[in-house]
């Protein structure tokens, strides 16, 4: 592992006991959701960067054809896909005992047989769900748990994809409800530099692409009347934004009041309580995380 890749993961771990220190009552989600975020980080820093798709096209050809992952083939290494999915199982063993039941599950039914991994892995990179089913069926398992897991193990390659496609390419404003690279909605939206222009973090492959930053990122208005937020007092670097004509929210971090590397899925799940304030006053996430299993 390089040395960029060892300060991520130490940033990595001081982010979360910052998290852990402020929010205590989210202790057990933080350091499980760490646990996976390290794990993934460390086989991202064994992907070969030089990746084989095609030249990244121009905003123009991003409108005609779509988001700019569709209908390439990412290069994925299935044997490192595997090693990590068996890593996050042992991560997940000490999880909830829910968890820890469906793992035990996953790895008695690999080990007589009844369940492919390889073909398991190949499917969900495909994003398609007939193995998926059939595995859960034959184990009697609930299909969330390995939809969890096959995501967090192919996420890696869809995230360095992105990067791949995205550099040096003219990407304009995420104008649309959905990310221009790969099509997933946003996950976050982010106050970033001193101005405070506004990015939106894709939910599957992490790309930051600038926001309007008065739109709602789902339903698009842009009537002032439109908007509002909700924060808790004191804690005014993370809040919701609401949207009145669509009643759905995205939360919003204000990276301009931190000090330290932020990562969207830990930022997530470390404000909980946000999402309870929201859909308490009646209003609707407008994205579900890519890797939720809380």
């Amino acid at each position: 592992m390089g040395k960029g890749s060892k300060k991520i993961l130490e940033e990595l771990e001081e982010r979360v006991k910052t998290l852990v220190r402020l929010r205590p009552s989210h202790k057990e989600i933080l350091e499980f959701y760490g646990a996976i975020l390290r794990e993934q980080l460390k086989a991202r820093g064994k992907i070969c960067r030089d990746m084989t798709l095609e030249k990244p096209r121009t905003s123009s050809q991003e409108d005609e054809e779509g988001p700019l992952l569709r209908g390439r083939k990412i290069p994925i290494d299935f044997e490192l896909a595997k090693k990590l999915f068996r890593c996050l199982c042992r991560v997940a063993k000490g999880g909830t005992p829910i968890l820890k039941e469906g793992i035990e599950k996953i790895e008695r039914a690999a080990r007589d047989g009844r369940i492919d991994i390889d073909r398991f892995l190949e499917e969900m990179a495909l994003s398609e769900s007939r193995y998926l089913e059939e595995a859960s069926s034959s184990i009697g398992l609930s299909r969330d748990i390995l939809t969890f897991l096959g995501r967090a193990s192919i996420q890696p390659f869809l995230i360095e994809a992105a990067a791949t496609l995205t550099e040096g390419a003219d990407m304009k404003e995420w104008s649309e409800s959905r990310c221009p690279v790969c099509g997933a909605p946003p996950l976050l939206s982010e106050l970033a530099e001193t101005e405070g222009r506004r990015m939106l973090i894709c939910s599957i492959c992490g790309h930051r692409c600038k926001g309007v930053r008065m739109a709602c990122p789902f339903c698009h208005t842009q009537d002032p009347k439109a908007h509002r937020y909700l924060f808790v007092e004191g804690d005014e670097s993370v809040r919701i934004d609401v949207c009145e004509v669509c009643k759905k929210y995205i939360k919003t971090i204000d990276s301009r009041k931190m000090s330290q590397r932020i990562f969207p899925l830990l930022e997530d799940m470390g404000t909980l309580h946000l999402d309870m304030l929201a859909q308490g006053e009646g209003y609707q996430r407008g994205s579900t995380p890519f890797l939720d299993i809380s």
